[in-house]
C-alpha cells in the first residue's frame, strides 16, 4: 500500500514527495530497516519492489555469486568502531563484500538498485566493522538495470588512489543526487517527470551494512494508483475524520505526519483537534492495545 508523501522545501518553492510510505519513516524522513514488516514492503529481487537487491558481479571460491540479506535485527558500528556503541543503528540491508579488500575502480559487490520517477534527494546511512567505506556509485537516465547503468563515482583506498567515501565505520551519505562524473557530468538529479535509475555497489572486501534511506522525488507515483487504501487497520482500532478531528474507537496514541514524513501533530486519548494544521494531506497513525490504525485525511 502506497501513501505517498509530499512536503514544501524550505530551499524551494517545488513540491518534493517520500518515496516511501509517511507511515513508515521517521521525523526527518529516513526509512530504517529495523522492522521486517518495512523489509518485506521495501526491498526484494526484482523491480516489484523500491529497492532492488543486486548480486555480486564476480564468483566467489564455490562458484556463487554472493546475495545481499536483510535483517532488521543487525546490530550496527558506530563512527568509532564499536559494534552496538553508541549512535550505532539496528537493522540493515546487508551488501557482501567484493573482491578487493579496500576497492577498485570496477566495484564488484553486492549492491542496490533503485528505478526512481525523478530525484531531488537521496541520502544513505551506511556502517561496517573495520574502515575505511569505500562504495561504487552508478546510475542512468531512464529506469533501466543494473547492467545499463554507468558510473557516476567510485570510492577506494589504494596506493595511489586515496579516495574513500568515509575513514569511519559508520556514515551518513547526504545529498548523492549531487554527485556527478568529471567526464560525463552524470549523475543522479533529475527534474521533475525524468525517470532516474540507481545502483549502489558495495566496493570493500567486508560486508557493508545499509541501514537506512531517504528518497525525495518530484512525482507521487501513489496518486490515482489502482490497489491505494486510505485506511489500513490491524485489530480492533478504527479511525475516522471529521474535516477537524480525528476520532478513534478507543484511547490510542495518534501521530499526525506531513506527507514528508515529518510528525507535525501527537496526542493520547480517543480524539485529537486537527484544526491548526494547513490544508493540506496528511497521515494519522494510531496505536492502542486493541490494534494499530492508519488514515490518509485532506483537511
Amino acid at each position: 500500500m502506497a501513501l505517498c508523501a509530499a512536503c514544501v522545501t524550505a530551499a524551494s518553492a517545488q513540491e518534493t514527495f517520500n518515496y516511501f510510505d509517511a507511515a513508515d519513516v521517521d521525523a526527518n524522513g529516513w526509512l530504517w530497516f529495523d522492522s521486517q514488516a518495512k523489509i518485506d514492503k521495501y526491498v526484494g529481487w526484482g523491480s516489484k519492489y523500491k529497492i532492488q537487491l543486486q548480486t555480486t558481479t564476480f564468483e566467489d571460491s564455490e562458484g556463487q555469486y554472493a546475495e545481499p540479506t536483510c535483517d532488521p535485527e543487525a546490530i550496527g558500528w558506530n563512527e568509532a568502531g564499536e559494534l552496538g556503541g553508541e549512535g550505532a543503528k539496528v537493522g540493515a540491508i546487508i551488501l557482501p563484500g567484493g573482491s578487493s579488500t579496500n576497492g577498485s575502480d570496477s566495484p564488484n559487490g553486492g549492491g542496490l538498485l533503485l528505478q526512481l520517477p525523478d530525484c531531488a534527494e537521496f541520502d544513505i546511512f551506511l556502517s561496517t566493522e573495520t574502515a575505511p567505506i569505500c562504495v561504487g556509485l552508478l546510475g542512468a537516465k531512464g529506469n533501466v538495470e543494473a547492467i545499463d547503468c554507468a558510473t557516476i563515482a567510485t570510492y577506494m583506498k589504494l596506493a595511489f588512489i586515496n579516495r574513500p567515501l568515509s575513514t569511519k565505520t559508520q556514515y551518513q551519505w547526504d545529498n548523492i543526487q549531487d554527485v556527478s562524473n568529471q567526464n560525463t557530468n552524470l549523475s543522479l538529479a533529475s527534474a521533475t517527470g525524468e525517470k532516474v535509475t540507481a545502483l549502489l555497489r558495495n566496493n570493500i572486501k567486508r560486508n557493508l551494512y545499509v541501514q537506512g534511506i531517504k528518497v525525495l522525488t518530484y512525482t507521487n507515483e501513489s496518486e490515482g494508483s489502482a490497489g491505494i487504501s486510505d485506511v489500513i487497520a490491524d485489530g480492533g482500532l478504527n479511525l475516522t475524520f471529521d474535516g477537524e478531528t480525528v476520532n478513534a474507537s478507543a484511547d490510542a496514541a495518534i501521530e499526525v505526519y506531513a506527507l514528508s514524513g515529518a510528525r507535525v501533530a501527537m496526542g493520547n486519548g480517543s480524539s485529537l483537534a486537527l484544526g491548526h494544521l494547513a490544508t493540506g494531506a496528511y497521515v494519522v497513525k494510531a496505536t492502542a492495545d486493541c490494534g494499530v490504525a492508519t488514515i490518509k485525511i485532506i483537511r
